[in-house]
């Protein structure tokens, strides 16, 4: 199915915008009155609505069609900015879904001049309200459209990939752990991962190891055992394993094809 595009909307009538502090652990259940658009500064509000959940926070927001039904829970207390309106066609179908916005500073302005505008309710706030939201409509679409090009992607990954660049000789280095430090669940960073470099994130860290174990291999006197565990692999018989799987040699093999070649 499509992915729904927030920059489709019309917007028909803008009908509240309002700040609110939710505490942690506080629990509701709603059907939505109206087109909802929750913005998160701080904290972290889960909404669930049948099998589908989605988290807001500093860097998503949530969009609730009209109609919907949905659970809110406070996992962590923080304030937000909700978005009330009305649309000239029925999203229904979209159903609860998300928006990626990395913290995007053009969005979090955005956010606070719609806010301003609608709370001092000066001279044409409605117009200047919806102008802006639909500002923040087409700043969200964009931010969208880079998530989904191979640069968006990699800097969804990025620190994760320096992490196993500094610390590849740890035999912790785990899909799980490295997929929580990005901020999302292990399946969606492995494909993620794969799109990005073309293999999963395992086989990245193994062939990472591997050309750090030719650099030694070459340029110092240790054993293959040693060299095994300072790149961090267990053992040196699953080094040899993984090394001729990826290079076709065995690193004694290599290292002696190295010193011809030197």
């Amino acid at each position: 199915m499509k992915k729904f595009d927030i920059s489709s909307i019309t917007v028909s009538n803008i009908c509240n915008i309002y700040a609110a502090h939710l505490a942690e652990d506080s629990e509701a259940d709603a059907v939505a009155e109206h087109c909802l658009l929750v913005v998160k500064s701080k904290g972290e509000s889960i909404y669930t609505s049948g099998a589908s959940k989605h988290v807001a926070d500093s860097e998503n927001m949530v969009f609730i069609p009209k109609g919907c039904a949905y659970s809110l829970y406070i996992g962590k207390a923080g304030d937000c900015t909700v978005i009330e309106f009305d649309t000239a066609e029925d999203y229904t179908s979209a159903g609860l879904c998300s928006f990626c916005t990395e913290g995007d500073e053009d969005v979090t302005d955005t956010v606070k001049e719609l806010l301003h505008y609608w709370t001092l309710r000066g001279p044409a706030y409605r117009s200047k309200c919806l102008s802006e939201l639909y500002g923040l409509f087409t700043q969200i679409s964009s931010v969208q459209s880079f998530s989904s090009s191979l640069a968006g992607k990699y800097s969804m990954i990025h620190r994760s990939v320096k992490y196993i660049e500094r610390y590849y000789s740890r035999q912790d280095l785990y899909t799980p752990m490295l997929a929580e430090m990005s901020g999302m669940g292990e399946t969606y960073y492995r494909s993620i991962f794969i799109s990005v470099f073309g293999v999963a994130p395992t086989r990245y860290i193994q062939q990472y190891r591997v050309d750090k174990a030719k650099e030694l291999l070459l340029k110092s006197d240790g054993s293959v055992e040693d060299i095994a565990v300072a790149v961090g692999f267990a053992n040196s018989s699953y080094f040899c394993k993984v090394f001729k799987s990826i290079t076709g040699l065995t690193p004694s093999e290599f290292a002696e094809k190295g010193r011809l070649v030197g």
